[in-house]
């Protein structure tokens, strides 16, 4: 494939720091996520099991995210397969492909990339030679409109079930089983679930009569559960993606599950119990991240972070110890009710952007309703406390829809961000206040999964009252847009009569339909016309003893519980959270195997800092080579791969000072995305004491493939920097696709001009070049450029010396030999 002819082609480059390939493999596990490359690489799960898979013998857990249209087309039109990006093996010759089921609005970007596979999409028509497709997530608790496309599902932690799933795997493919041997040995797995040993039964109104099991001994599939967190495998060497990542950071999950008991929170009932890990756990994770990464970031992520037993310690131990490094430490998710002083005295000496709080509704009737057990007090006296700790922006984040919900109650959203903004002026601080809406959507597993969602009409009179009040108010508002909410409503509901809808979408062109740019609300509404189907029949409010299609899927919390506390929302009335008070008798804890498990609040020992020191500085001069893969880095990207190489390294790098300190290295020129160098120049700065055959060699053993120094050599710190001194470089243009007709005579002809000016836009403005006076030297080959020349790209020069205008970077091979510097050159 063409990596020229798509806008980010780190995306489909693989071969990134700490990816694992193995060529040899019994079973080949094909991760895949149903979204681009830079969502994908952020998701926790996904990094779990790759590093889980691949621990195993004999198992290559490869990664594959769904392309951006532009290498879509691209695919389509050069008859190439969807493949991993470590082997680029093509999924259909894998063995399992599982997706991450995150988010419905990625539903079609499944079949899609099955599609690009050259996969049947339905189940039934995929015979024994095609692997085996399954999935698991939060979306997997109702995963009925995926089912005909699905041979199972996995329910809960999938850290154990998924290697007794690839062991199911490899034993039938040892004994030559076909796919439905091998779906009875899946479903004997506890979690997991065989959509076709179940056949839903409807009523003539079109409500579900029954879900019946087809299979003898089938019944309830029931969630899998990881017993300790603190024991569970957990990846301290991820991959580190070379582009830039929706989360570019360290991630530890300190905690799984929560019992705050929010009732409009799905990740709240289906992550139950609460479990730990100890402090001494994670600092182990930490330091092994951070030294196997590069990364300056550590982000401490579970459902509340606050609520973590020994949070107070635990920051403050990594901020002693990593402080000097330059480490930050954050924290994601944050209640109002856990945000003590010391704890924003902590993240206050790292955070350095917004602080985001989650009141959810705008009344305390409405904060009722919904069980998010924080006052309008609790609120006010933690954004003053914010502010006071040096915070100019506070985000405030709701929920617009909830169930019981008055317009009343939704005027008070805007009287509460303005109220939260005044806290500002005891601080003496000019405070803005952003507040973000999004519409309630009725999910699976939740004391409102039999509520009602309110209309896209009325999602959006609500959204205008918001608007008007807002910026009376002068606070910043954002929203999701309401067909957006919408169809997550309708499949986050729906039954298995909605996989027709989801094909004939992807047919219409659907994909990548929860980035605004590519969502198409006429597409989907044709799909639905075809299809038979009226989408706000699933946003109804059920019956109480309506089966829902979800109803044979077990998440652990029973149903009895449920209904119970969507009385007491009604009633306004408040459920203790079983962390620090009774067993709310939900149903999940068997009080044997799966029960809370939470760190004691014994003292945390965090691990010693290194010592300070302020070492002399000493400049390194590197010539490096940038080949294969690797020329499809942009600048920014070859930045963050050197910043993440010198800390793995453990290249003692000298900072900026100031806000934002960085490491202090600077490189000569940017070459040209596709241009291969063996002439790549940088600078950096040390400690006095570290030799350049020394960082040399410790950068060598970091860099990925591609990447290598083949100089280094200590220069006098206050020499000049390398860009004023390059004069000319010197380029190898081969000519790979169009033909070139009389290259020596063409060369002749313009060397004979006098001059050969041509004009470029660059960041709006027009340049001027003449590329014939920029020209030191130019042989010609039978098919290639000998090229040495100041300004110009080394395009330009073929378009000129060819006459072919339409010459692109894909139809050459470029080669940067070397760089001719004004005297003295950096060698002397």
């Amino acid at each position: 494939m063409n990596l020229l002819a798509v806008e980010k082609p780190a995306r489909y480059m693989g071969g990134e720091m700490g990816s694992i390939r193995k060529d040899e493999a019994e079973l080949r596990f094909a991760l895949a996520f149903p979204d681009v490359y830079e969502v994908g690489m952020s998701h926790l799960g996904l990094r779990i099991l790759y590093h889980v898979l691949n621990a195993a013998d004999g198992i290559a857990a490869e990664r594959v995210y769904a392309p951006w249209p532009d290498m879509e087309s691209q695919m389509e039109a050069a008859g190439s397969p969807l493949a991993t990006l470590e082997s680029a093996t093509p999924l259909a010759a894998c063995d399992i492909i599982g997706f991450t089921l995150q988010y419905e609005l990625s539903y079609t970007n499944i079949l899609t990339m099955l599609r690009l596979a050259g996969i049947p999409l339905l189940a039934d028509e995929r015979h024994d030679v095609f692997p085996l497709v399954i999935a698991g997530g939060p979306c997997a608790y109702n995963p009925e409109p995926l089912a005909p496309f699905f041979d199972a599902f996995l329910l809960g932690d999938g850290e154990e079930a998924v290697l007794e799933i690839a062991e199911a795997a490899r034993l039938a493919k040892r004994a030559g089983l076909g796919k439905a041997a091998l779906l009875e040995r899946l479903a004997a797995i506890e979690g997991v679930y065989v959509p076709s040993y179940f056949e839903p039964r409807y009523h003539p109104d079109g409500s579900i009569a029954e879900i019946v099991p087809l299979k003898p001994g089938v019944g309830r599939v029931r969630r899998r559960f990881l017993a300790n967190l603190d024991t569970a495998p957990y990846p301290a060497a991820p991959v580190v993606p070379f582009m830039k990542t929706i989360h570019d950071r360290v991630a530890v999950e300190i905690a799984r599950g929560c019992t705050r008991g929010c009732r409009f929170c799905q990740a709240g009932y289906i992550y139950r119990p609460v479990r730990e890990r100890s402090p001494g756990t994670i600092f182990d994770l930490v330091e092994k991240s951070l030294e196997a990464t590069g990364y300056d970031e550590v982000s401490l992520l579970s459902l509340s972070s606050g609520d973590y037993s020994c949070i107070a310690p635990l920051l403050t131990g990594l901020m002693e110890r990593y402080a000097h490094d330059r480490v930050a430490v954050s924290l994601p998710s944050l209640r109002v009710g856990t945000l003590t002083e010391g704890l924003i005295d902590e993240i206050k000496k790292v955070r350095k952007t917004g602080f985001t709080l989650a009141p959810e509704a705008g009344s305390e009737r409405m904060r009722g309703v919904i069980n998010k057990g924080i006052t309008e007090a609790d609120l006010l006296e933690g954004a003053a406390n914010v502010y006071g700790a040096g915070w100019r922006l506070i985000k405030l984040y709701f929920m617009i829809g909830l169930p019981g919900e008055t317009l009343d109650d939704v005027l008070e959203i805007p009287a509460l961000a303005r109220r939260v903004k005044d806290q500002a002026k005891g601080s003496g601080v000019s405070g803005e206040v952003n507040v973000s809406v999004s519409s309630f959507v009725p999910k699976a597993h939740t004391p409102f999964q039999w509520e009602a969602q309110i209309s896209q009409d009325e999602i959006r009179e609500r959204q205008g009252l918001l608007r008007g009040e807002l910026k009376r108010r002068k606070l910043n508002f954002k929203w999701q847009d309401a067909p957006l909410s919408f169809m997550e409503g309708v499949f986050a509901r729906g039954d298995r009569r909605l996989a027709p809808v989801l094909a004939r979408a992807v047919e219409l062109g659907c994909r990548f339909d929860g980035w605004g740019e590519h969502f198409s609300p006429e597409r989907w509404r044709q799909a639905f016309a075809d299809c038979g189907i009226e989408p706000e029949w699933y946003l109804r409010r059920r019956a109480l003893d309506e089966v829902l299609p979800w109803g044979h899927l077990d998440c652990g919390v029973t149903r009895e519980f449920l209904l119970a506390e969507r009385e007491r929302a009604f009633a306004e009335s408040a459920t203790e959270d079983c962390r620090h008070g009774r067993c709310s008798a939900c149903g999940v804890c068997d009080f044997s195997a799966v029960e809370p498990r939470l760190s004691p609040h014994d003292a945390v020992a965090a691990p010693a800092a290194a010592a300070l020191f302020e070492p002399l500085p000493a400049r390194i001069r590197l010539r490096f080579a940038k080949t294969g893969a690797m020329r499809f880095l942009s600048h920014l990207e070859l930045i963050t791969v050197f910043t993440r190489a010198v800390s793995r390294a453990g290249v003692p790098i000298l900072f900026s000072q100031g806000f934002h300190p960085h490491p202090k290295f600077s490189f000569a020129t940017a070459t040209s995305v596709g241009i291969e160098s063996r002439a790549e120049y940088m600078d950096m700065v040390v400690a006095a004491g570290c030799e350049a055959a020394e960082v040399q060699r410790r950068l060598n053993g970091v860099l990925p493939e591609g990447l290598r120094i083949l100089e280094a050599e200590r220069v006098d710190v206050k020499s000049p920097s390398l860009s004023p001194q390059m004069i000319a470089t010197h380029y190898r243009i081969t000519f790979t696709k169009a033909p070139c007709g009389d290259l020596p005579q063409k060369c002749e002809q313009f060397l004979a001009h006098s001059d050969f000016v041509i004009q470029r836009i660059k960041k709006g403005e027009r340049q001027t070049i003449d590329l014939r006076s920029e020209t030191v030297s130019l042989v010609a080959g039978p098919d290639s450029l000998d090229l040495v020349a100041g300004r110009g790209k080394p395009v330009e020069y073929a378009r000129a010396i060819t006459g072919n205008d339409t010459l692109a970077m894909d139809d050459l091979r470029v080669e940067k030999l070397d760089v001719v510097f004004a005297a003295p050159s950096p060698r002397d």
